[in-house]
């Protein structure tokens, strides 16, 4: 395996890269983590206890194991041909075990609609490295996305592999099948063209917010929020209404286009995806509490519950 400080994760897939006759053993491994989001469980309302899902047969309404469990494909109503985990284990075809780079594709020709996850591709052990780094730079003085395939969770992926810095990232492409067609929705537009005054200035507008992309800015607001609700039921009090800015009423296009560009240009700044920071406190993350309301005498106390 290549010398990394720590080992964050199983691979998802170990085989092969190859580009004609040259190859060499690569670690595929999962680019997205989802563990910083904020997991919700099902719990009794009466007892705060989490719920627990069972397996049941159907027809029965026998519990079933879950480890005696089977897998079936419907061929007819109610008639399944069954596979076992053993034999869908030996089920291989050669990208299995192999990612052939089949074609080379100019980035601008891969809509981003078809991206979907994203994996880190790394060398697996010291005697690929050689080979792993000459491909890697192949595909970066080529300027283009390397295509290939390779079975992930029991399903055929086609892989965009592409260079960065030391390593290769590639992204799994959802399948021409996957992706609705644009007319089904777009075909009902106006092709009428905007008015130019009316463009002139939107095309300011777009000058105005042009910055470098920083997906640190873009933090889950939601989420945010919905950590400063748990946090207040914790403190048991109140969290305050978030105060949201109504949009100002406009008459016309026209204004509402010239509004905007006044009052963009009041603040509006560019430049390091950087610049802003450490000015202040990012307001999702500011706790606005207000200590909880007494119920009125008359009413009795709420029922207590336990919490989870």
């Amino acid at each position: 395996m290549p010398r990394r400080s720590k080992q964050v994760s199983r691979p998802l897939w170990r085989g092969y890269l190859k580009l004609s006759l040259v190859s060499c053993p690569i670690a595929v491994f999962n680019a997205i983590t989802e563990s910083e989001d904020i997991h919700l469980n099902f719990l009794n309302p009466e007892t705060g206890n989490r719920i627990r899902y069972q397996v049941v047969d159907a027809e029965t309404e026998e519990l079933i194991d879950r480890a005696d469990l089977v897998r079936g494909y419907q061929f007819q109503k109610d008639r399944y041909v069954t596979l076992t985990d053993d034999e869908l284990d030996e089920l291989k075809i050669e990208s299995s075990e192999v990612m052939k780079v089949e074609e080379f594709v100019p980035f601008a020709e891969i809509p981003p609609m078809y991206f979907e996850r994203g994996y880190y591709i790394v060398p697996d052990g010291e005697a690929g490295e050689e080979a792993y780094a000459v491909i890697r730079e192949a595909m970066s003085r080529s300027g283009m996305f390397a295509i290939t395939r390779a079975v992930i969770a029991r399903k055929e992926r086609v892989i965009a592999l592409k260079p960065s810095g030391r390593g290769i990232v590639g992204h799994a492409l959802r399948e021409a099948s996957d992706i609705r067609p644009e007319r089904e929705f777009f075909g009902g537009i106006d092709a009428a063209k905007p008015d130019k005054d009316a463009l002139a200035i939107a095309l300011q507008l777009v000058e105005q917010k042009t910055a470098r992309f920083d997906p640190a800015k873009f933090e889950d607001r939601y989420e945010a929020r919905l950590r400063q609700l748990i946090d207040a039921k914790l403190e048991g009090v109140e969290l305050e209404p978030e105060e949201i800015e109504e949009a100002p009423k406009v008459t016309s296009l026209m204004e509402a286009l010239k509004r905007s560009l006044a009052e963009g240009g009041k603040g509006a700044r560019r430049g390091s995806p950087n610049d802003d920071a450490g000015d202040e406190p990012r307001a999702a993350t500011i706790h606005r509490l207000q200590p909880k309301k007494k119920a009125p005498a008359k009413k009795k106390p709420a029922k207590s519950r336990r919490r989870a």
